[in-house]
């Protein structure tokens, strides 16, 4: 099974580092980064490489993500 990780990019642990999260699938990666992040980018990790990067626009009740380049 494949390791997914979301980097919260607006988030930091103590080094300063994006917090990570372990997801069991993308869908529940990007669950878990709808509900964390209010606006920002987030990063999408599998098995150690990233394989994209999101942006969440946020706007009264009408928020949308973007997916940009790797």
């Amino acid at each position: 099974m494949p390791r997914i990780e979301i980097a919260l990019c607006s988030s930091y642990d103590e080094k300063g580092q994006a917090i990570r999260i372990e997801a069991l699938d993308v869908p529940t990666a990007l669950t878990i980064t709808d509900i964390n992040v209010s606006a920002g980018d987030a990063e999408l990790w599998q098995d150690g490489k990233r394989i994209g990067r999101l942006t969440k626009h946020a706007a009264g009740h009408a928020t949308f993500w973007e997916l940009g380049p790797n």
